[in-house]
């Protein structure tokens, strides 16, 4: 992964995975207009692929655990942790 700045077409060196993408932004927020903390001009319709958006700001932990935990069953794997289920 880049290490200070992240660029529009870079890919995580260890799996290969765009790293521009809306999910990995701070702000990157669901349930917002367009899904964004940031007064965009133009609304990103796939938030899992890379784009040019002017805005990005990493989070401040971005490695492969985060891309590959973006997996649909993580969020059922979490709420069962989150309850002891």
């Amino acid at each position: 992964m880049p290490s200070n700045k992240i660029f529009f077409r870079d890919l995580c060196n260890e799996c290969g995975r765009e790293l521009h993408i809306c999910r990995h932004c701070r702000f990157y927020k669901p349930g917002a207009y367009r899904d964004c903390a940031e007064t965009i001009a133009e609304e990103v319709k796939d938030k899992e692929r890379m784009n040019y958006c002017e805005y990005f700001q990493p989070l401040a932990k971005l490695g492969c655990d985060e891309l590959l935990s973006n997996k649909p069953d993580s969020s059922k794997k979490d709420f069962d942790k989150l309850f002891n289920l």
